[in-house]
């Protein structure tokens, strides 16, 4: 009896990058859309609780971790703005809320901060390249 062969590396990556599009397109529907942008919101508020506790000489590792968590965080909730304002409005969609008032509140509060989050990732991009671009002068 042989064994099936263990699926490669290309092949799992594959498989996850096929899962990320569907799940940004919307095609994961509403409630998968909701839990990574809340998951995607707890990573972004664990970065800023650790810039918040340790400003002033913050530990070594402290460092690169807030800073990954900070911006993992970003991508994530500006990511996920468009396939939650999607799936909220689509009539096939089972799994988005029952209440009309949800179904329209939930997405006009994650859209109204979007820009907020924008603004936040496309700063902190300038604050960690403008040395690199411009020179460290």
């Amino acid at each position: 009896m042989t064994s099936p062969p263990d699926p490669s590396f290309a092949s799992q990556l594959g498989i996850f990058r096929r899962f990320l599009l569907a799940l940004y397109l919307g095609k994961r529907g509403y409630r998968a859309a909701l839990i990574t942008y809340g998951i995607g919101f707890w990573i972004f508020a664990s970065g800023a609780m650790l810039i918040a506790f340790w400003q002033i000489d913050p530990p070594a590792v402290i460092l690169p971790v807030r800073v990954v968590l900070l911006h993992l965080g970003l991508f994530i909730l500006v990511m996920m703005t468009f396939p939650i304002v999607r799936c909220a409005f689509d009539v096939d969609d089972e799994t988005r809320p029952k209440s009309r008032f949800r179904r329209v509140m939930e997405p006009t509060v994650i859209a109204v901060f979007s820009p907020f989050y924008v603004m936040l990732i496309v700063a902190s991009f300038i604050q960690f390249a403008a040395p690199v671009i411009f020179g460290s002068g």
